[in-house]
């Protein structure tokens, strides 16, 4: 291996531990129906709920049959401890999801997970800003929890399409000092896409943590490269990436994204986004690249 391949393998950072993974039967305890198609579902699963991490995702066996063949993948929402209680915040968007909107109370799945590498956790606290996009607003309620925890100074800028595709400010953890709402018709909020917010904040911020559509995941990425950072340096970004993930632990070989080039044009590193991802530091995809991969439903 090339010393530049060693420097970029180190950057790149470990895969996901398997061996953390649980195969657990979860009873539904709660849907929450949201605004449009969107909704929250929890179920008990003490022993995922006491493993799970903020970005890290679960496979979820959504019906006893073999439509959908296989488990479908999701963010963990929310993770809570004492009660072994994990929530999911969805869309109805493909056959998973759907079959997963008509669970209630006592309904089973089986849920496997964590899996892949979450958001990292500082060890001292900073300022952070959430930027989150329609449903990938999903891991950042966990992710809030966890920042909490540390003392962490958080701002959510909370971006969607329209309105009733916003994330519901009465879910939004206390702890984040300030929510600011973006939305592209300027149904609610600001009008803009959500990247127009975090511009002006750039200089003051430790972390940038988002999470949406892999187009506003690179704005973010281009935005920041083009921006003056502040004295301590550029705040480090940390990004939650889509990609089409069947198994969830790296057999299938279906989620494969690029990376970005080791040496010179032409060449560039390959990963697997539920070992190395779903979260990376931005630095590391290849962008041009991951953008022209289609986008999936779940």
């Amino acid at each position: 291996m090339s010393v530049l391949a060693e420097a970029f393998a180190k950057e790149l950072g470990s895969e996901s531990d398997l061996r953390r993974a649980v195969d657990e039967v979860a009873r539904c305890t709660a849907l929450l129906p949201l605004r449009a198609n969107l909704f929250q579902l929890s179920f008990h699963a003490p022993e995922v709920a006491r493993r799970a991490q903020p970005g890290e995702f679960a496979q979820i066996r959504v019906a006893q049959s073999h439509i959908p063949l296989l488990r479908r993948s999701f963010s963990f929402s929310r993770a809570d401890r004492d009660s072994g209680v994990v929530s999911f915040y969805l869309g109805a968007v493909g056959v998973g999801s759907r079959r997963l909107r008509e669970f209630g109370p006592g309904d089973e799945a089986r849920i496997l997970g964590p899996l892949g590498r979450g958001f990292s956790i500082p060890d001292r606290p900073g300022r952070s800003a959430l930027v989150s996009g329609g449903l990938g607003a999903a891991p950042f309620p966990l992710l809030a929890e966890r920042l909490r925890e540390v003392g962490e100074e958080m701002i959510w800028l909370n971006g969607a399409r329209n309105s009733s595709e916003l994330y519901p400010d009465e879910l939004i953890p206390s702890g984040v000092k300030e929510v600011v709402q973006f939305t592209e018709d300027g149904s609610c909020g600001q009008r803009g896409r959500v990247t127009a917010g975090l511009g002006p904040l750039l200089s003051d911020l430790d972390r940038v943590y988002a999470c949406g559509p892999n187009p506003m995941l690179g704005a973010v990425v281009a935005l920041m490269a083009e921006s003056k950072s502040g004295s301590a340096g550029p705040p480090q970004l940390e990004v939650s990436i889509e990609a089409p993930m069947g198994c969830g632990f790296g057999t299938c070989l279906g989620c494969a994204i690029p990376l970005r080039p080791k040496a010179g044009p032409g060449e560039s590193a390959v990963g697997l986004c539920c070992r190395q991802g779903p979260v990376l530091r931005g630095s590391l995809l290849d962008w041009e690249r991951l953008l022209t991969q289609p986008a999936h439903l779940q």
